[in-house]
Protein backbone atom coordinates (compact mmCIF):
# COMPACT_ATOMS: atom_id res chain seq x y z
CA UNK A 1 0.00 0.00 0.00
CA UNK A 2 0.90 3.74 -0.78
CA UNK A 3 2.58 5.19 2.49
CA UNK A 4 0.31 8.53 1.44
CA UNK A 5 -2.66 6.88 1.44
CA UNK A 6 -2.08 4.59 4.33
CA UNK A 7 -1.40 7.61 6.16
CA UNK A 8 -4.52 10.02 4.68
CA UNK A 9 -6.87 6.70 5.70
CA UNK A 10 -5.05 6.50 9.25
CA UNK A 11 -5.53 10.40 9.91
CA UNK A 12 -9.14 9.99 8.75
CA UNK A 13 -9.78 6.94 11.32
CA UNK A 14 -8.69 8.86 14.29
CA UNK A 15 -10.71 12.26 13.33
CA UNK A 16 -14.11 9.85 12.83
CA UNK A 17 -13.22 7.21 15.10
CA UNK A 18 -15.93 7.45 17.72
CA UNK A 19 -13.28 5.19 19.59
CA UNK A 20 -10.20 3.02 18.92
CA UNK A 21 -9.51 4.28 15.46
CA UNK A 22 -7.60 0.82 14.56
CA UNK A 23 -11.09 -0.45 15.22
CA UNK A 24 -12.51 1.75 12.74
CA UNK A 25 -9.99 0.82 10.05
CA UNK A 26 -10.63 -2.77 10.73
CA UNK A 27 -14.35 -1.94 10.72
CA UNK A 28 -13.65 -0.82 7.35
CA UNK A 29 -11.47 -3.25 6.27
CA UNK A 30 -14.06 -6.09 6.93
CA UNK A 31 -17.04 -4.22 4.89
CA UNK A 32 -14.83 -3.64 1.99
CA UNK A 33 -13.22 -7.09 1.80
CA UNK A 34 -17.12 -8.80 1.93
CA UNK A 35 -18.45 -6.06 -0.75
CA UNK A 36 -15.58 -6.80 -2.63
CA UNK A 37 -15.92 -10.77 -2.08
CA UNK A 38 -19.37 -10.74 -3.19
CA UNK A 39 -19.44 -8.61 -5.84
CA UNK A 40 -16.05 -9.57 -7.49
CA UNK A 41 -13.85 -12.22 -6.03
CA UNK A 42 -16.91 -14.90 -5.67
CA UNK A 43 -16.08 -15.28 -9.66
CA UNK A 44 -12.57 -15.79 -9.40
CA UNK A 45 -11.16 -18.99 -10.00
CA UNK A 46 -8.08 -18.19 -7.32
CA UNK A 47 -10.26 -17.07 -4.61
CA UNK A 48 -12.43 -20.08 -5.33
CA UNK A 49 -9.89 -22.24 -4.66
CA UNK A 50 -9.09 -20.79 -1.47
CA UNK A 51 -12.63 -20.73 0.09
CA UNK A 52 -12.90 -24.55 -1.09
CA UNK A 53 -9.75 -25.34 0.76
CA UNK A 54 -10.43 -23.67 3.74
CA UNK A 55 -14.38 -25.30 3.61
CA UNK A 56 -16.13 -21.71 3.66
CA UNK A 57 -14.91 -18.46 6.09
CA UNK A 58 -14.83 -19.01 9.78
CA UNK A 59 -18.05 -18.81 11.72
CA UNK A 60 -18.03 -15.21 12.24
CA UNK A 61 -17.04 -14.24 9.14
CA UNK A 62 -20.14 -16.27 7.12
CA UNK A 63 -22.34 -15.00 9.29
CA UNK A 64 -21.14 -11.30 8.49
CA UNK A 65 -21.03 -12.33 4.99
CA UNK A 66 -24.43 -14.22 4.65
CA UNK A 67 -26.34 -11.05 6.40
CA UNK A 68 -24.97 -8.56 4.37
CA UNK A 69 -26.28 -10.35 1.13
CA UNK A 70 -29.71 -11.18 2.44
CA UNK A 71 -29.93 -7.71 3.39
CA UNK A 72 -32.33 -5.29 2.03
CA UNK A 73 -29.59 -2.96 0.94
CA UNK A 74 -27.55 -5.61 -0.75
CA UNK A 75 -29.95 -8.69 -2.00
CA UNK A 76 -26.69 -10.41 -3.46
CA UNK A 77 -27.81 -13.79 -2.90
CA UNK A 78 -26.18 -15.07 -6.37
CA UNK A 79 -22.87 -14.43 -4.65
CA UNK A 80 -23.64 -16.31 -1.88
CA UNK A 81 -25.36 -18.92 -3.73
CA UNK A 82 -22.23 -19.72 -5.89
CA UNK A 83 -19.94 -19.96 -1.70
CA UNK A 84 -22.45 -21.97 -0.44
CA UNK A 85 -22.22 -24.49 -3.79
CA UNK A 86 -18.48 -24.50 -3.89
CA UNK A 87 -17.83 -24.77 -0.37
CA UNK A 88 -20.86 -27.82 -0.58
CA UNK A 89 -19.45 -29.65 -3.31
CA UNK A 90 -15.81 -30.22 -1.33
CA UNK A 91 -17.88 -31.30 2.11
CA UNK A 92 -19.58 -33.89 -0.20
CA UNK A 93 -16.35 -35.48 -0.74
CA UNK A 94 -15.11 -35.10 2.44
CA UNK A 95 -18.07 -36.23 4.04
CA UNK A 96 -18.13 -39.65 1.66
CA UNK A 97 -14.42 -40.14 2.21
CA UNK A 98 -15.63 -40.92 6.03
CA UNK A 99 -17.06 -43.80 4.84
CA UNK A 100 -13.32 -45.37 3.88
CA UNK A 101 -12.34 -44.24 7.34
CA UNK A 102 -11.03 -47.46 9.62
CA UNK A 103 -12.99 -47.42 12.49
CA UNK A 104 -11.43 -47.89 16.00
CA UNK A 105 -12.85 -51.06 17.63
CA UNK A 106 -15.90 -50.38 20.55
CA UNK A 107 -13.77 -51.17 23.08
CA UNK A 108 -10.53 -48.58 21.55
CA UNK A 109 -13.70 -45.75 21.32
CA UNK A 110 -14.30 -45.82 24.56
CA UNK A 111 -11.45 -45.40 25.81
CA UNK A 112 -10.83 -42.26 23.34
CA UNK A 113 -13.44 -40.85 24.69
CA UNK A 114 -11.95 -41.01 28.42
CA UNK A 115 -8.81 -39.51 27.68
CA UNK A 116 -8.02 -35.62 27.09
CA UNK A 117 -6.91 -35.39 23.36
CA UNK A 118 -9.03 -35.97 20.52
CA UNK A 119 -9.87 -39.70 19.38
CA UNK A 120 -8.42 -40.25 15.25
CA UNK A 121 -12.18 -39.94 13.71
CA UNK A 122 -12.69 -36.50 15.82
CA UNK A 123 -9.27 -34.78 14.57
CA UNK A 124 -10.16 -35.88 10.67
CA UNK A 125 -13.73 -34.63 11.27
CA UNK A 126 -12.33 -30.90 12.11
CA UNK A 127 -10.29 -30.88 9.20
CA UNK A 128 -13.98 -30.12 7.16
CA UNK A 129 -15.00 -27.42 9.38
CA UNK A 130 -14.30 -23.71 8.66
CA UNK A 131 -12.30 -22.47 11.31
CA UNK A 132 -10.17 -19.00 11.60
CA UNK A 133 -7.33 -20.18 11.49
CA UNK A 134 -8.10 -20.57 7.70
CA UNK A 135 -10.17 -18.11 6.86
CA UNK A 136 -9.57 -16.06 3.88
CA UNK A 137 -11.01 -12.98 5.50
CA UNK A 138 -9.30 -13.48 8.50
CA UNK A 139 -6.27 -13.44 6.62
CA UNK A 140 -6.58 -10.69 4.43
CA UNK A 141 -8.42 -8.12 6.90
CA UNK A 142 -5.16 -9.24 9.66
CA UNK A 143 -2.81 -8.72 6.57
CA UNK A 144 -3.93 -5.15 6.27
CA UNK A 145 -4.40 -4.46 9.93
CA UNK A 146 -0.74 -5.53 9.96
CA UNK A 147 0.29 -2.95 7.07
CA UNK A 148 -1.75 0.02 8.68
CA UNK A 149 0.22 -0.48 11.72
CA UNK A 150 3.46 -0.70 10.63
CA UNK A 151 2.72 2.44 8.44
CA UNK A 152 1.70 4.35 12.00
CA UNK A 153 4.29 3.34 13.99
CA UNK A 154 7.08 4.87 11.42
CA UNK A 155 5.06 8.16 11.35
CA UNK A 156 4.94 8.06 14.99
CA UNK A 157 8.49 7.44 15.05
CA UNK A 158 9.32 10.64 12.88
CA UNK A 159 7.12 12.04 15.38
CA UNK A 160 5.28 14.79 12.67
CA UNK A 161 1.79 15.80 12.42
CA UNK A 162 0.50 12.54 12.80
CA UNK A 163 2.06 11.49 15.66
CA UNK A 164 0.92 14.79 17.35
CA UNK A 165 -2.45 14.56 16.12
CA UNK A 166 -2.17 10.81 17.68
CA UNK A 167 -0.75 11.94 20.99
CA UNK A 168 -3.58 14.69 21.13
CA UNK A 169 -6.85 12.88 20.08
CA UNK A 170 -5.93 9.21 19.16
CA UNK A 171 -7.99 6.32 20.91
CA UNK A 172 -7.05 2.49 20.96
CA UNK A 173 -8.23 -0.30 22.28
CA UNK A 174 -6.46 -2.39 24.69
CA UNK A 175 -5.95 -5.25 21.99
CA UNK A 176 -4.84 -3.05 18.88
CA UNK A 177 -2.61 -2.19 21.94
CA UNK A 178 -1.23 -5.38 22.47
CA UNK A 179 -0.84 -5.94 18.39
CA UNK A 180 1.16 -2.47 17.95
CA UNK A 181 3.74 -3.73 21.19
CA UNK A 182 4.49 -6.75 19.45
CA UNK A 183 5.16 -5.23 16.25
CA UNK A 184 7.50 -1.96 17.68
CA UNK A 185 9.89 -4.07 17.70
CA UNK A 186 10.42 -5.91 15.08
CA UNK A 187 9.32 -2.89 12.62
CA UNK A 188 12.35 -0.36 14.65
CA UNK A 189 15.03 -2.00 15.99
CA UNK A 190 16.49 1.49 15.93
CA UNK A 191 14.37 3.36 18.74
CA UNK A 192 12.42 0.88 19.86
CA UNK A 193 12.94 2.23 23.53
CA UNK A 194 11.79 5.70 22.38
CA UNK A 195 8.90 4.65 20.61
CA UNK A 196 7.83 2.02 22.79
CA UNK A 197 7.56 4.21 25.87
CA UNK A 198 5.26 6.58 23.92
CA UNK A 199 2.98 4.74 22.90
CA UNK A 200 2.75 2.59 26.42
CA UNK A 201 2.44 6.37 28.04
CA UNK A 202 0.05 6.96 26.25
CA UNK A 203 -2.23 3.91 26.53
CA UNK A 204 -1.53 4.57 30.36
CA UNK A 205 -3.37 8.00 30.54
CA UNK A 206 -6.05 6.71 28.22
CA UNK A 207 -6.85 3.58 30.88
CA UNK A 208 -6.41 6.53 33.64
CA UNK A 209 -8.80 8.65 32.03
CA UNK A 210 -11.41 5.33 31.72
CA UNK A 211 -10.40 4.74 35.35
CA UNK A 212 -11.38 7.81 36.41
CA UNK A 213 -14.59 8.46 34.16
CA UNK A 214 -15.92 5.04 35.62
CA UNK A 215 -15.56 6.22 39.01
CA UNK A 216 -17.48 9.15 38.50
CA UNK A 217 -20.17 6.83 36.63
CA UNK A 218 -20.30 4.97 39.46
CA UNK A 219 -20.75 7.41 42.17
CA UNK A 220 -23.17 9.73 40.25
CA UNK A 221 -25.74 6.19 40.55
CA UNK A 222 -26.19 7.23 44.13
CA UNK A 223 -29.45 8.61 44.65
CA UNK A 224 -27.92 11.85 45.81
CA UNK A 225 -27.38 12.21 42.13
CA UNK A 226 -30.41 13.19 39.66
CA UNK A 227 -31.27 11.73 36.49
CA UNK A 228 -29.80 15.10 34.79
CA UNK A 229 -26.33 14.27 36.25
CA UNK A 230 -26.56 10.44 35.35
CA UNK A 231 -27.53 11.55 31.68
CA UNK A 232 -24.53 13.22 30.91
CA UNK A 233 -22.41 10.41 31.65
CA UNK A 234 -24.75 7.83 30.41
CA UNK A 235 -22.45 6.88 27.23
CA UNK A 236 -19.45 6.14 29.75
CA UNK A 237 -19.84 2.22 30.07
CA UNK A 238 -20.09 2.02 26.29
CA UNK A 239 -17.22 4.12 25.83
CA UNK A 240 -15.30 2.20 28.34
CA UNK A 241 -16.05 -0.93 26.72
CA UNK A 242 -15.46 -0.25 23.55
CA UNK A 243 -11.71 1.18 24.96
CA UNK A 244 -11.27 -2.28 26.73
CA UNK A 245 -12.63 -5.09 24.73
CA UNK A 246 -12.42 -3.22 21.19
CA UNK A 247 -14.64 -4.56 18.43
CA UNK A 248 -16.25 -7.56 17.74
CA UNK A 249 -13.96 -10.61 16.35
CA UNK A 250 -11.00 -8.82 16.55
CA UNK A 251 -9.39 -11.50 18.48
CA UNK A 252 -8.88 -13.06 14.95
CA UNK A 253 -6.60 -10.28 14.07
CA UNK A 254 -4.50 -10.56 17.38
CA UNK A 255 -3.90 -14.49 16.99
CA UNK A 256 -2.78 -13.44 13.46
CA UNK A 257 -0.51 -10.31 14.13
CA UNK A 258 1.03 -12.08 17.07
CA UNK A 259 1.44 -15.22 15.01
CA UNK A 260 3.09 -12.88 12.73
CA UNK A 261 5.59 -11.63 15.35
CA UNK A 262 6.26 -14.86 16.87
CA UNK A 263 7.42 -15.88 13.07
CA UNK A 264 10.05 -13.21 12.81
CA UNK A 265 11.58 -13.57 16.09
CA UNK A 266 11.98 -17.65 15.14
Amino acid sequence: MNTGIARIRILEAIEKADYCFFCYLENRLEQNYIDNYLYELVMDSGEREKIVESRGFCNYHFHKMFAFSTSPSSSDGLGMAWILKSVAEQLLDDVRAQLTVKRPNEKRLRLTLRSRGPSVVTARSLKIVSNQIRCPACSSISEMVRIYMEDFLSEVARCDELSTIYEEHGVICIPHYVMLSSLVSCVHKEGFSSLSAKITEKQATQLENTISALSEYIAKQDYYYSDKDRAEIKKTVGESFAKIAGRRGIERTLIRILRLEDDVLV
